[in-house]
Formats: structure tokens, C-alpha cells, sequence
């Protein structure tokens, strides 16, 4: 891969680094190969691009971009930072310059984190209410799909109240049960999912409702109103204090 991205992007490359689990130390067998290419400057019209191909039943991807984009996208409390902010860098190509670019710290972690896990609940509202429809309406055909989808805008809004991004996505439920702040009913909401008892739905749903109360709870006592009530798209959606 080294003189194909040399031979790709020429003078305009920095550096090049690996990512993911072989970054990690922690591939295995059906693991994927991801390595990001750093640029001065991006190719005309690209924001930020990459390929993904496969080789001998390996995946491998490519992303190229610049250092200020990465932080930016990656590093930096954004929406999908929950599972990007722990990236790894492996340096292949340049490898002090990867190695600066490690040790960036992302700014005004805590006041993101709270106005991300706040505009990402109303994905919790939805999924929830989804659900408890599908309880009601005894729709034990896609009940499991339903209950997945709940826990898994779940495990996000954790992610961010505890200002702690996942390693990996295998790694949600683990980290998660561990995280010091959860809403009260988390654990056996996880224990339903882990051990597939979601078609008890009786237990299910006081489960469901007790979880969703308990966000509100937690929000409520990190001095979030997640139900500002106004319907003007002039003001803002949520009075983060």
C-alpha cells in the first residue's frame, strides 16, 4: 500500500498512519485494514475521501484528508464522536508527525459531550416510542429488531453523558455497563438484550419506560431541559445550562 498512496498522492502527502484494531494491536482473523493518509491540502472538490476494496477477502480502506479535518471530525466532540473519539494512529509514514497529531487534546470536552447527549436523545424519544408500539401491538415478529434499535440510541447518549467514546463498536454493551453514570434500570434493560428475553414484553416494557425515566432524571439533574417547549425555529431546540 506505501508507494500505491505515494504514487497517489505524490508531494502532497504528509504522513500515513493505521487505524481500527491492527492500529490497536487487537485484529484478528476477519479483521479490516483501515489506514488514513495525511494531506497539505485536499484534492479539488474533496472534502474528505477515501476507497474501500477488497483483496483476498480482506477489507481494506483508505481515507485521505488533513490534519485540521481529522481533528476536527475526529478528535474533536462531534455527533459521531462517540465511537471516533478513541481513534488510534499507528504511524507508518512520518511518524513524528503522527505522533503530534496523538497527542492533540480535544477542547471543552464536558460543555460538548452534555449539548451532544441533549440533541441526540430525541433519537432515544423516537426509538423508544417505536417501540412501546410494537409492545402494544404485540409485534413479536420484529420486536427484536425495535428493542436493538432503542438500546443501541442508548448506548450513544452514555457514550456522551460520560464523556467517554466506545473503543470499538463489539465493545459498546461491555464499556457501557460500566460507565459510572446510567439511568436507573440500564443494567437489567442490558441483561434483557445480552440473554434475548426482549419477547417477554410485559417485562420489557416497565423495563423500557423505567430506562427512559431515568434519562429524563439524569438530565434533569445535570440542569438539561430536554423538553423546551417552543415550536419557532428562531430559538434554540434545547436550553443547555
Amino acid at each position: 500500500m506505501i508507494p500505491l498512496v505515494r504514487k497517489k498522492f505524490g508531494d502532497n502527502l504528509i504522513g500515513l498512519a493505521a487505524q481500527g484494531s491492527y492500529a490497536r494491536g487487537e485484529d484478528g482473523p476477519y479483521s479490516d485494514l483501515e489506514l488514513i493518509a495525511f494531506l497539505k491540502k485536499m484534492p479539488k472538490g474533496e472534502m474528505v475521501s477515501g476507497m474501500a476494496k477488497i483483496r483476498d477477502g480482506l477489507l481494506v480502506e483508505l481515507l485521505w484528508t488533513t490534519r485540521e479535518k481529522y481533528l476536527q471530525s475526529t478528535i474533536d466532540v462531534n455527533d459521531d464522536w462517540f465511537l471516533a473519539g478513541s481513534d488510534v494512529l499507528l504511524p507508518i509514514i512520518n511518524k513524528e508527525y503522527i505522533r503530534n497529531i496523538g497527542t492533540y487534546q480535544a477542547k471543552r470536552v464536558k460543555e460538548n459531550c452534555l449539548k451532544h447527549a441533549a440533541e441526540r436523545f430525541y433519537e432515544v424519544q423516537e426509538s423508544t416510542t417505536k417501540l412501546l408500539n410494537a409492545i402494544e401491538d404485540d409485534n413479536l415478529e420484529n420486536i427484536g429488531l425495535v428493542a436493538f434499535d432503542t438500546f443501541m440510541h442508548m448506548l450513544v447518549v452514555l457514550s456522551f453523558l460520560n464523556q467517554t467514546p466506545y473503543s470499538t463498536f463489539s465493545q459498546f454493551v461491555t464499556q457501557a455497563v460500566q460507565f459510572p453514570m446510567k439511568p436507573d434500570g440500564f443494567d437489567e434493560l442490558t441483561a434483557i438484550m445480552v440473554e434475548g428475553n426482549y419477547r417477554d414484553l410485559s417485562r420489557l416494557e416497565d423495563t423500557v419506560t423505567t430506562v427512559f425515566e431515568g434519562f429524563e432524571q439524569l438530565f434533569d439533574d445535570l440542569g438539561v431541559e430536554l423538553y423546551y417547549d417552543n415550536i419557532d425555529p428562531n430559538r434554540p431546540m434545547r436550553n443547555v445550562q
